[in-house]
């Protein structure tokens, strides 16, 4: 009888087989991840390289918001510098769904000239930005290097094309950089004007009589003070960087934007102008009281309002654009050209020695002053104590635009009848060390700021030498006359740890020779100070001096200094 043959012991060596095959994979896919292969190999650098010039721009950057942060901290009118780089990374992830293909391969070396020339520029650069923080100029350089730079990267991965089309996210850092002082102030000044004369006309013309003097604005017996803070200039500037915003958030062509941005300075000009109006118009039948309570809520609505009309403004002009040209067509994306992978901008040497050279320039800064600050004497710490208990005593405070233009980190002014029965006005001003630059303390200046409020400079009388305890305070003194009686100034910029060479800060205008000689010194802004006195019902110089030394020497809380150790 024929047996069958046994088919199991083949399925066993099937079974065996198979497993054996599933074995030989897994362990192939281990092979291949730990040793792998000839493309992985080539591409694993690559990456590297892509990772070291990512971080590399992407430090440069951080230094960069580093810098500037100060200004959008201490200057009311630039805090939405806060958002611009929020912004400007939305807009270059919203090109960046859209990029053009990469290049095929890197650009010639020698274009690595560019790139380490700019790296290079940060360490001179740096050292002058340090000493003089607030100098727009020497910001605007420290910006447009790191734009360059980014731009030098974009160039590398697409060539022209690719520059281009991510321009304007890396261009919009600009929007958050403080416009120069001198535009600024005439800005300023030319929209108060304005905003006084549209808004004191406006009222006569509804029936409600009012008359602009200057800055001024009488209505009902009423005078109502039109701050350089209610110009408009913050809302401004805020409608000046979300036109460009949404401009290129709605891809708007070039003609559109310009009528965007425009059509939000008249909105919001004219919300300024309905707003000062409103505060006026309440001033005069309810009293500055009143209106006092109503000016910060009424200038949180104008902004508010002025946002959602220019969102509305743009939304109209998107819908014209595609009326007018049909809509955008962006599907011609890297993606769907099938672009290989992102290319590394920079070779891995050169973001190694980028990263390198950006922390020596920060440590080469440091350094360098810290050199020149070894053999100062440590500063006196002393305060005001106001004489809250004095007769007449009233706080006030510094305008608005005054924080703006001098950054300070504590402004306070109050006055008060002395023990003698002088009028005494004080104001007081300091700077943390590495606020800002050590000139800027001169941009406040009696001879400049009291003939503004309407007193006539007589003299400047000289200097006095106050003594306050352990402390010698260098006031100049002037002669100012109110009406037909006499006003005696004293003003004084006090240095925390003075420079040995003897160096003054005095009202002026600052040079660039000036701010260089002072990094050339090693000099930076160790924290200052400034005492600002004015006194009425004296009836000599002398008098007003007795009257200072007595009431400081009351009102100066000084700290012993501490004996320095040696090195």
């Amino acid at each position: 009888m024929q047996a069958f043959p046994d088919f199991s012991l083949c399925s066993e060596v099937k079974m065996d087989m198979s497993g054996y095959f599933l074995r030989n994979s897994v362990a192939s896919e281990a092979v291949n991840i730990i040793l792998p292969t000839p493309a992985r190999m080539k591409e694993m650098p690559s990456r590297r390289s892509l990772a070291l010039s990512l971080a590399f721009i992407a430090f440069f950057w951080l230094l960069l918001f580093n810098r500037l942060r100060t200004e959008w901290t201490v200057n009311t009118l630039y805090s939405y510098g806060w958002f611009v780089p929020v912004l400007a990374g939305y807009l270059f992830f919203e090109r960046w769904r859209d990029r053009p293909p990469n290049a095929a391969n890197r650009p010639h070396p020698l274009w690595l000239i560019l790139p380490l020339a700019l790296v290079l520029a940060y360490a001179p650069i740096r050292i002058i930005n340090e000493a003089n923080p607030d100098w727009v100029k020497i910001n605007f350089y420290l910006t447009s290097s790191v734009v360059a730079l980014s731009f030098a990267a974009l160039f590398a991965i697409g060539r022209f094309r690719t520059l281009w089309h991510f321009a304007f996210p890396v261009l919009f850092v600009y929007t958050a950089m403080p416009w120069p002082v001198w535009m600024e102030e005439n800005i300023v000044q030319t929209l108060t004007r304005w905003n006084t004369a549209f808004s004191a006309e406006t009222l006569t013309l509804c029936g409600t009589p009012a008359m602009a003097v200057g800055n001024l604005i009488t209505i009902g017996g009423t005078w109502v003070n039109v701050a350089e803070a209610c110009s408009g200039i913050r809302s401004l500037q805020t409608a000046f960087m979300m036109s460009l915003f949404l401009g290129e958030f709605y891809r708007l062509r070039a003609g559109l934007r310009v009528l965007l941005m425009a059509s939000s300075f008249v909105v919001v000009f004219a919300l300024n102008i309905g707003r000062t109006m409103t505060l006026t118009y309440v001033a005069g039948t309810s009293g500055n009281v009143v209106m006092e309570k109503w000016h910060d809520p009424l200038g949180t609505a104008v902004m508010v309002a002025g946002l959602a009309a220019l969102w509305l403004l743009s939304y109209g002009c998107e819908k014209l654009q595609n009326k007018l040209f049909g809509p955008a067509d962006n599907t011609r994306t890297a993606a769907a050209l099938g672009s290989p992978a992102l290319p590394a901008p920079f070779p891995i040497a050169f973001a190694l020695f980028g990263i390198f050279w950006l922390v020596a320039a920060e440590v080469s800064t440091e350094g360098w002053y810290r050199y020149h600050e070894a053999k100062l004497s440590p500063p006196a710490e002393w305060n005001v104590l106001w004489p809250e208990k004095a007769p007449g005593y009233k706080r006030g405070e510094l305008p608005e635009r005054t924080q703006a233009i001098l950054k300070y980190n504590v402004g306070e002014t109050s006055s008060w009848q002395s023990a003698e029965g002088y009028g005494w006005s004080m104001y007081y001003i300091r700077w943390l060390p590495g606020r800002v630059s050590k000139f800027l303390s001169g941009a406040h200046y009696p001879t400049v700021c009291l003939p503004a409020t309407g007193l006539k400079l007589i003299s400047e009388t000289g200097r006095y030498i106050c003594p306050v305890g352990n402390m010698e305070i260098p006031f100049t003194t002037y002669l100012f006359e109110a009406g037909q009686k006499p006003v005696y100034v004293f003003h004084a910029i006090i240095e925390d740890r003075p420079a040995h060479d003897g160096e003054k800060i005095s009202y002026k205008q600052v040079s660039t020779e000036e701010r260089i000689e002072s990094v050339l010194r090693g000099h930076r802004n160790l924290g200052q100070r400034v005492l600002g006195i004015s006194m009425t019902g004296c009836t000599s110089l002398e008098e007003a001096e007795a009257s200072v030394r007595n009431v400081l020497a009351d009102i100066l809380k000084i700290t012993p200094q501490q004996p320095r150790l040696r090195q």
